[in-house]
């Protein structure tokens, strides 16, 4: 154990080399203390300890008072760290669900080894060779599917209560960055950017291209909605394709001032002229608000959407013993303007993660290349703001119970085939079917009303007040019950919208589901439209329209 300690000191000291005042005896004094309190614990505490539990939540508590982005990855995470890079494993191309201690498809991916052995969404499964997979977590199930390419396996799934047992063999799974790629609007193209992984650009260049082949295009939309980042390089080479050569896309500044880098584009762009609209969330984050952020910076386009997410850290992988890795925030990356992006405080989040609303007063202003004012500190604001339409909450239940993927399963099974994603829509009769479908299902839905009825009722009892109140409110609570039986009537247009998307989705996959998906989305109408209206387009640039809404 104290050579391990001993590694980690001579490591550490290595390392910090290149930083400014650096107290080494302090290190090696609280390494020496921590390595006496682990070695005493593990020699003379009362029950058995595991030594390597014990030092991974010392490790995940000590990285977790950083920032959440540097983590301790363990050797058995290691190939899993790898695949979100570079969107590369051996499997068989598809991605799983748990449903109480059921393990199911919940979509195969087309043309990979899943899809080519027949695998549907909703297939339960039961058996990986000989492994039993009922009660094993998702990550567990992952990793029996996974394996090298060429290798053979047998799997054994349920499917509306038949048993099968079907032989597949693993393939290399290269999952595009850029899922689908389309025309909009008259003259307008779309493409759609999962993730930063190291075919980004190159992917990104082909959907241009290939929309610039067959139709006079006028301007183009680049999705980065609920894009989570990946490669710095790859959204330096993202950028280029819009901006020329030498141009400043991003600098990276941290304690070792060695490693500061400033990164500028190296080759001609694809096409520096034509129109771009960026459509951003507050899921938009690290890479994508590199690319939104110079894309708003040189005034090269319009960024549309919500403000992202508000991560501008930036982080190194470093081998350590064992196979294990850690990830090290190691600089804050700045925009062209010199804005850094990352969220003045860590613990000032939403639910979701993404950046609360930051007064004024705390952010910095910086200038566009064109002059309009941009700020730091919380995420790109977007040059237009839309505001986000919450699904209902009964669509929500019906989503997070699984009704709707359940209905889309059946659905699937009772009809070979459907029209396209752009012509599909389910009629009066099917949306009936749903109903029923949904009549001998526990439906866990309680309206916003009925919960503040609940929190008055307490608040009523607390006050003493329940005894005079208590027949009004039982009464209240009825006839909201009553009327929520109603709910499916008034909420059946996204109900419909999204039961449409489900079921296109085991028809024609996930480019047929994004273009279904495509024909009801706001922001990208909104897109289209200011694409189309040059002189708009350009009053936004020009910082004559001031429509940064989140302020």
């Amino acid at each position: 154990m104290k050579k391990g300690i001993l590694k980690i000191a001579l490591l550490v000291g290595g390392l910090l080399l290149g930083a400014s005042a650096v107290n080494y005896f302090e290190i090696n004094k609280q390494l020496d203390i921590f390595t006496n309190i682990f070695k005493e614990i593990n020699l003379y505490y009362v029950d058995e300890t595991q030594p390597q539990d014990l030092m991974e939540k010392a490790i995940n508590s000590m990285l977790k008072s950083l920032d959440p982005y540097t983590t301790y990855i363990r050797e058995t995470e290691v190939e899993d760290f790898r695949i979100q890079t570079t969107g590369q494993y051996g499997g068989i191309g598809a991605t799983i669900r748990k449903r109480g201690d059921d393990i199911m498809i919940a979509m195969p991916y087309k043309g990979f080894p899943a899809d080519r052995a027949g695998l549907k969404a909703g297939d339960i499964i039961l058996k990986i060779n000989d492994d039993v997979v009922k009660e094993m977590e998702t990550d567990e199930v992952s990793r029996l599917l996974k394996g090298s390419p060429g290798s053979t396996f047998r799997i054994t799934i349920d499917r509306g209560g038949k048993e099968m047992i079907i032989p597949i063999t693993r393939d290399e799974v290269q999952l595009k960055s850029v899922p689908y790629c389309g025309m909009v609007g008259p003259n307008i193209g779309y493409i759609r950017l999962n993730s930063f992984t190291s075919k980004a650009s190159k992917e990104i260049a082909e959907a241009l291209e290939d929309l610039k082949k067959d139709n006079d295009l006028q301007g183009v939309i680049l999705d980065l909605r609920n894009n989570p980042g990946g490669l710095l390089t790859e959204a330096i080479n993202v950028s280029n394709l819009f901006i020329p050569k030498g141009k400043e896309v991003v600098s990276t500044r941290g304690k070792i001032k060695e490693w500061d880098r400033t990164y500028k584009t190296l080759n001609q762009p694809l096409d520096e002229e034509i129109p771009i609209v960026v459509l951003i969330n507050r899921s938009s984050a690290s890479a994508s608000e590199i690319v939104s952020g110079t894309i708003q910076d040189l005034d090269r386009g319009v960024v549309l959407g919500q403000r992202s997410f508000g991560k501008g850290l930036v982080q190194q992988t470093r081998k350590l013993s064992y196979g294990a890795q850690i990830k090290i925030t190691v600089s804050r990356y700045h925009t062209p303007s010199g804005r850094c992006i990352q969220a003045i405080n860590y613990a000032e989040r939403n639910e979701d993660g993404s950046v609360s609303k930051i007064p004024d007063s705390l952010r910095v202003g910086f200038t566009t290349a064109g002059g309009r004012t941009v700020f730091d500190g919380g995420g790109i604001d977007p040059d237009i703001d839309m505001e986000v339409k919450t699904p209902s909450k009964l669509l929500r239940t019906l989503i997070a119970e699984d009704h709707i993927f359940q209905y889309a399963t059946e659905f699937s099974r009772k009809n070979e085939r459907i029209a396209e994603p752009t012509v599909f829509r389910l009629t009066d009769k099917n949306f009936q079917e749903f109903v029923a479908f949904l009549s001998d299902k526990e439906i866990d839905y309680k309206t916003q009303t009925e919960e503040l009825i609940d929190e008055l009722k307490e608040a009523a009892r607390d006050e003493q007040y329940f005894e005079s109140l208590e027949k009004e409110l039982n009464r209240l609570k009825r006839e909201f019950s009553q009327k929520k039986d109603r709910d499916l009537i008034t909420f059946r247009d996204e109900i419909r919208q999204q039961l449409e998307t489900e079921i296109i989705t085991r028809y024609y996959y996930q480019e047929g589901r994004i273009q279904h998906a495509l024909q009801y989305d706001e922001e990208v109408r909104k897109a289209v439209e200011i694409l189309l209206d040059k002189n708009r387009y350009q009053s936004i640039l020009s910082g004559a329209e001031h429509a940064q809404g989140n302020r």
